[in-house]
């Protein structure tokens, strides 16, 4: 105890300056007029003057009167508090002239007489953390945006927004890989110039292709600090000086499977390098972005498996009622005929039965395909169930003999494609049988009147109609007036 003792009052003054030199905080001593007694290396570099030329000084003689009158009034408010005093403050280096945020401790300093002898500051830089705060509290409100009935688009837009006011002078952007994964598309970059975005929209990602081409090719961050000489900017260099952008660092966006679904962007108007907080903030929002996509993209599948069969991908019963009643209001309101078409496979339960399912399988596959490819974009085919099929003709004509003819047109250009040869490739366990069947398809065809009553099943009609077609001798169109 006596060695620790003899230790301690063995501590110099010089063992005290060095430790006050090594810390990163800024410390200095003033007496109780504001007159500087004493200061570290840190706030050397502040007030861009060495220890010996601030002793003796005030705050006036090195910063502007605002900042020294609050400065003044915060160590008076120490004084008559006769303790510590926590403020925040924005102050610049004279040195270098960056910018930091500091939380400033100012304690009265008393003798051995309880006389107030002076002031004693400790400045932390809180730069990091006050932005660290910042961007946590933007991300709680970005998920929240996700917990309502929002569009990716807009998600996305406010993830873009949400960075851009964490810093001064920089813009962001989030571009999409296409469902090939050979483009990035649907640009999201509201600060950026529209003709920069539009010129970089659809772009093939590649080595070199840019900082977001490269980054989406490598599935690794591309960090340019200066676009003017970087290689990967080469091709793009002029486009980038007309935006006037000077530095680009972009982030792929990886889903939870590790996969590249777009990158994330941070463009500086002048060259600028990344820093530690910078890495920070890019990845984070990255995988902010990668929520917002996979999140929304599992509530369109889930909403895409409610009203879609899962064999086909054909539009369901749900959708298709949907669907039909949407026509009908569009026959009133526009005084013009629609129809239902009502398709059953002929030949189909001998496939089943001799090469199982996973044939019926391929074969309904393959229908629904053709299907597709006999009508229009405005109509609808669905799936009603097993090996049954509707079809609704939206929009036919004002006449009902013209729409009906269309219609008829139509059901023939469908018996005829379904009667069509079908190639079927059925997987076993070593290797695919390929086998040719023969399937045709009786339909059923009513017309959908815009003054008949609602109340009319016309799916019904539609299936009873079908039946008339088997009865005729299968692979046949008879067609059911539906008027009252």
């Amino acid at each position: 105890m006596n060695k620790q003792m003899l230790s301690l009052a063995n501590f110099t003054e010089d063992n005290l300056r060095a430790i006050l030199q090594a810390l990163p905080a800024l410390i200095w001593l003033k007496d109780a007029d504001g007159v500087y007694l004493a200061c570290n290396e840190r706030f050397e570099q502040f007030f861009g003057a060495l220890e010996k030329d601030i002793i003796g000084r005030t705050d006036y003689d090195f910063v502007s009167k605002e900042l020294a009158d609050s400065f003044r009034a915060h160590d008076l408010l120490a004084m008559q508090k006769g303790g510590l005093n926590i403020n925040e403050e924005w102050i610049s280096f004279a040195n270098d002239g960056h910018r930091e945020l500091v939380e400033t401790s100012k304690t009265p300093l008393h003798n051995a007489d309880g006389k107030l002898i002076g002031i004693l500051g400790i400045s932390h830089d809180i730069t990091k953390r006050k932005q660290l705060e910042k961007y946590e509290k933007f991300r709680s409100s970005t998920l929240e945006l996700l917990a309502k009935n929002i569009p990716l688009p807009s998600v996305l837009e406010a993830i873009v927004r949400g960075v851009e006011q964490l810093h001064t002078n920089i813009m962001c952007s989030i571009l999409l890989l296409d469902k090939e994964g050979k483009h990035l598309v649907d640009c999201v970059a509201p600060s950026l110039p529209s003709f920069y975005n539009q010129a970089i929209n659809g772009i093939a990602i590649g080595l070199g292709v840019g900082s977001c081409g490269t980054a989406a090719f490598l599935g690794q961050r591309v960090v340019v600090d200066d676009i003017a000489s970087h290689a990967y900017w080469v091709p793009y260099a002029e486009l980038a000086a007309q935006a006037g952008l000077g530095a680009c660092w972009s982030q792929p966006i990886l889903s939870s499977e590790l996969r590249v679904l777009g990158t994330f962007a941070i463009y500086h108007p002048e060259k600028n390098a990344l820093a530690d907080l910078d890495v920070y903030i890019i990845e984070q929002s990255a995988q902010l972005a990668s929520i917002a996509i996979e999140r929304k993209r599992i509530e369109l599948k889930v909403q895409h498996m409610a009203f879609h069969d899962a064999l086909t991908g054909l539009p369901n019963r749900s959708l298709l009622y949907d669907r039909l009643e949407q026509t009908k209001a569009a026959c009133k309101r526009h005084h013009r005929f629609a129809a239902v078409l009502f398709i059953d496979l002929d030949n189909f339960k001998p496939l089943n039965d001799e090469y199982g399912h996973s044939a019926g399988d391929l074969l309904l596959q393959e229908v629904a395909q053709r299907l597709s490819l006999c009508v229009r974009e405005v109509d609808t085919v669905a799936r009603f169930g097993g090996d049954e099929f509707v079809v609704i003709l939206s929009d036919l004509d004002a006449e009902p003999a013209q729409a009906e003819q269309l219609a008829c047109s139509i059901a023939e250009k469908i018996r005829a494609s379904l009667s069509a040869p079908y190639q079927i490739n059925i997987p076993n366990a070593h290797e695919k049988t390929s086998i040719q069947h023969h399937c045709t398809a009786s339909i059923g065809v009513v017309l959908l009147r815009h003054l008949q009553n609602h109340d009319i099943d016309i799916v019904k009609l539609a299936d009873q109609a079908m039946y008339q077609a088997k009865a005729t001798g299968r692979n046949k169109i008879y067609f059911l007036d539906s008027k009252p």
